[in-house]
């Protein structure tokens, strides 16, 4: 029975993987969506957007330590059951008043407080799961962020529905019980972890950290690649967390929405599933750049605001250039960074990536108001295409 479990240990963590992103796709359009509706206001669901980025900057460095010395399976259990407690509130306030702006954001950050931790623990838990399943760990990446984007494709269309047909509280309860099924699955896992060795787990944990840190700077190519996955995600999470919603909000178009967040992750699906064969054909550093450029492309032409069905098709092909990378990403962890140190690694990657938009969606829902949506688009794709150019011809990214 236990090498029954023991071989199914990818399948377990993979059945975690997709009910998590189903339950973050479904409260990724729900929130905003929320928000809209009771206040009208594109700043207020920027501001709200900001405030929920900001417990990863603070929390994901100390999950990392933590999933280094506890247990990867022990963080990613714990994290989805107060996911899960986090949702519910949402579903206890509507039944019982109906929410103001105040404990729309409080309940969201609180959430994103734990949100990280079982992302991250997750990341780490796929070369555990790879040995003990037998499987080669790039096809596992491909796969795992597969999985977790076909949660992301699914979460958005179920979130528009559950809005149609019963309102924000129907997707709320749907979420709760997506992050159960997520504990219950990673809990269940017989796999062989990698902790700190013992004479670093007697070291203080600041000092623990701060070695991560110290390891993260020493390996420059490493440090590039984080820092153009930070400025990259600082630029782009104020256009699906502010510009899609407010646009699709003002056609009163739940349902168009949810097919575009949809459409990127059908995208991102094929591509991380494609990502153990271009693995193999293509260097990392080439493929980096490929992903970089390809998906910045077919972003662009988003910013003339197009009909549903072209913004679908573009967001697809954004997310099939994109689609990679997460793949890709954990690959160059696993390469250059111990076992034992990945979780720290991980956790401070995640904090920078974190730190990144709170600004730009603040300025993005600012600008909305002030200068309307097609002229506060343009100008953010703008940067988007400079930064992508310039990342792409850093040459530190050779030593990847």
């Amino acid at each position: 029975m236990s090498q029954v479990l023991q071989r199914s240990a990818f399948v377990r963590l993979q059945v975690a993987n997709l009910s998590s992103g189903v339950a973050n796709g479904v409260v990724m359009i729900t929130v905003p969506w929320l928000v809209l509706e009771r206040t009208g206001s594109p700043a207020q669901a920027g501001l709200l957007a900001a405030l929920v980025s900001l417990p990863g900057i603070f929390v994901s460095p100390i999950i990392g330590g933590l999933i280094d010395r506890v247990g990867r399976r022990a963080v990613s259990a714990l994290s989805d059951v107060f996911s899960c407690v986090s949702v519910l509130l949402f579903v206890v306030g509507e039944l019982t008043t109906e929410l103001s702006y105040v404990f729309i954001a409080s309940f969201a950050v609180l959430g994103a407080v734990f949100d990280p931790a079982g992302y991250t623990a997750r990341k780490a838990l796929i070369p555990n799961a790879a040995e003990s399943s037998g499987m080669a760990v790039d096809k596992a990446n491909g796969r795992h962020e597969g999985f977790f984007a076909i949660g992301w494709m699914l979460g958005p269309a179920l979130g528009a529905w559950c809005i149609s047909v019963g309102g924000p509280t129907l997707a709320f309860a749907g979420t709760s019980a997506l992050f159960l099924v997520a504990a219950f699955a990673v809990r269940s896992m017989r796999i062989r972890e990698h902790h700190e060795p013992h004479s670093e787990s007697r070291e203080g944990f600041t000092q623990s950290l701060r070695g991560g840190w110290t390891l993260l700077r020493s390996d420059r190519a490493l440090l590039t690649f984080t820092i153009g996955l930070t400025v990259m995600g600082g630029l782009y999470m104020p256009i699906d967390t502010v510009i899609w919603p407010t646009h699709f909000q003002s056609l009163d178009n739940a349902v168009g929405l949810g097919i575009v967040m949809s459409s990127v992750a059908l995208g991102v699906v094929v591509g991380a599933f494609g990502y153990g064969k271009l693995a193999e054909r293509i260097s990392t550093t080439k493929l980096l750049r490929m992903i970089i450029l390809i998906s910045t492309a077919a972003l662009l032409p988003m910013g003339f605001l197009p009909g549903t069905a072209v913004f679908a098709l573009l967001a697809f092909v954004t997310g099939l250039g994109w689609g990679p990378f997460n793949p890709l990403w954990n690959t160059v962890v696993q390469r250059r960074v111990e076992p034992a140190s990945q979780g720290r690694i991980y956790g401070l990657q995640m904090s920078l990536v974190y730190a990144a938009p709170p600004l730009g969606q603040l300025l993005v829902g600012w600008g909305i108001e002030n200068f309307g949506l097609r002229a506060t688009f343009s100008i953010v794709l703008a940067l988007f295409a400079l930064t992508s150019v310039t990342i792409a011809s850093l040459r530190s990214l050779n030593d990847l």
